[in-house]
């Protein structure tokens, strides 16, 4: 229900349903995750972070390959809060969990080519995110972008017009 309410642009509704969720049983990882996708989608990352931060609370060391979403979730609004110390923890534990997850990969190899650091670091991760999704848009794009920085501009090129 508090998906559809959110899907509905209800957002208060959504948000007031999947407190209550959460509240019902703290363990539900889903309804964390549903709750902090609201948030986020208002752009209130500072309620999404402090959510997340509850939900990696509650697993305490019960963490899982299923746990890596809920790190990256983590890791995105603390990104968006402008408060990559933070957030970079959050997607190498999510590329812990999840090794080959090119979301992951794609976003930590992007915001690391963006602030033009571990620039060769990040260029191999987005690749390897494009060797997983050859066809995604975005990650194709990332690859051309870090080949720009690395001022590598013919393959910047052909990337960015594959994308």
């Amino acid at each position: 229900l508090g998906l559809n309410l959110a899907d509905l642009k209800r957002h208060d509704e959504a948000i007031r349903h999947l407190r209550a969720l959460v509240e019902q049983d703290p363990s539900d990882m889903r309804a964390y995750m549903a709750l902090g996708g609201v948030y986020a989608s208002d752009e209130n990352y500072r309620a999404a972070a402090d959510l997340y931060d509850r939900a990696v609370e509650r697993l305490g060391d019960d963490v899982s390959r299923e746990n890596w979403n809920i790190f990256y979730q983590r890791g995105i609004a603390y990104e968006r809060l402008k408060e990559w110390p933070k957030a970079e923890p959050n997607f190498r534990k999510a590329l812990e969990l999840f090794p080959d997850q090119p979301q992951v990969l794609n976003y930590l190899g992007y915001s690391w080519v963006d602030m033009n650091m571990n620039l060769a670091e990040g260029l191999e991760m987005i690749q390897k995110a494009v060797d997983l999704r050859p066809n995604d848009g975005y990650i194709v794009d990332s690859l051309g972008w870090a080949f720009y920085r690395l001022h590598r501009f013919d393959e910047a090129v052909e990337a960015l017009e594959r994308a």
